[in-house]
């Protein structure tokens, strides 16, 4: 009788058991977090992401904290749970190279316009002092460089921009001349769309294919090698920790020895460190813009969402945007006023 009353109740027991069973593991389990998402992308979608900018690039959290391995790249989507620091303008080291003779040229018509916004954290780099541009506040960084356009000189300048950003501890290194125009929301946009701990090297190539170098090697060898690299008439950028890791190459007299072995510039050594000694792959994006291109085919309409812009004489043409504004081509030729005037109407000298 008794064990009779026993197997009538053992499947309810053993039913009731498992059941608590299965309500504690998943009370136990839904108050942790959500899995980390990973989620694969090619560096060709990634590409053809900026292409489409700047509207793909103002969704930055599509793209969240990852790395590319110069192999095609794979890019790691972070979950709800895990957040990434909001990118400010102040978090990028904006370096400008210049050199005594453009001062009050080509600098002054820089510091009239964009950098007016971002005058804090935007660093010229000459090669003498100038006590004006100094007392009105601007960092100057008077780099010792000869001030000639060779080799030499390109590369101890960029030397002194990647040893200044690296004292910063700021997240963003970007480079331009003095003859580019820089749109702050544009750029702050664009780095926003990028994994912030990621592998960055971003900008604009000035050939349609990669460069060949003949790099030096002991004895007087030399060994062929083919990379892209971003013109810096156009300007480019590079993340921190993608910058931390160009340090063997690049910190103090490495860069200039390595522009030597190359027997190439600055920018093109930037582009062999990345892509030859780092293994990582240069993101081309179209919204950067050297004197080199015609820039007549930059339309207005797409104007705000250019990052930089550049002008320049080329077959003894003045090389610039088409745009409309109050400013004639004959006093702003670079058409750097009317654009600004363009993002910024209510600055105290446009019309």
């Amino acid at each position: 009788m008794h064990k009779r009353w026993i197997r009538r109740r053992l499947p309810v027991l053993l039913f009731t058991f498992f059941f608590l069973l299965l309500v504690d593991f998943h009370l136990r389990t839904s108050s942790l977090p959500a899995p980390i998402a990973v989620q694969r992308a090619s560096r060709g979608a990634l590409q053809r992401s900026i292409q489409q900018a700047p509207y793909a690039l103002r969704e930055p959290h599509s793209l969240a904290n990852g790395s590319d391995n110069g192999n095609g790249g794979d890019w790691v989507s972070v979950g709800a749970h895990v957040t990434q620091p909001k990118l400010k303008l102040e978090d990028i080291y904006i370096a400008v190279k210049t050199t005594e003779k453009f001062h009050r040229t080509r600098l002054a018509l820089l510091l009239e316009t964009w950098i007016s916004r971002t005058k804090a954290h935007t660093f010229i780099f000459t090669d003498a002092d100038d006590e004006h541009l100094s007392s009105e506040g601007y960092n100057m960084v008077v780099t010792g460089c000869q001030s000639d356009h060779s080799q030499q000189a390109l590369s101890c300048k960029m030397s002194a921009e990647y040893d200044g950003f690296m004292a910063s501890n700021k997240r963003w290194f970007c480079h331009v001349d003095d003859d580019n125009y820089v749109n702050p929301e544009a750029l702050l946009s664009l780095l926003s769309a990028f994994p912030q701990e990621g592998d960055i090297y971003v900008g604009k190539p000035s050939l349609d294919k990669p460069i060949t170098a003949h790099e030096l090697l002991e004895g007087n060898a030399t060994r062929e090698v083919r990379f892209w690299f971003a013109t810096g008439g156009a300007g480019f950028c590079l993340s921190q920790r993608l910058a931390q890791k160009m340090a063997p190459w690049a910190s103090g007299s490495n860069f200039e020895k390595m522009s030597a072995r190359i027997r190439l510039p600055d920018d093109c050594t930037i582009g062999f460190i990345v892509e030859k000694r780092l293994g990582v792959s240069m993101v081309h994006c179209p919204l950067f813009h050297s004197h080199l291109e015609n820039l007549l085919l930059v339309s207005q309409r797409s104007i705000p969402q250019q990052v930089t812009l550049s002008y320049g004489m080329f077959e003894n043409k003045m090389n610039s945007i088409e745009v409309k504004g109050s400013f004639s081509k004959e006093d702003d030729p670079s058409r750097f006023k009317t654009v600004h005037c363009m993002l910024y109407p209510f600055t105290s000298w446009c019309p």
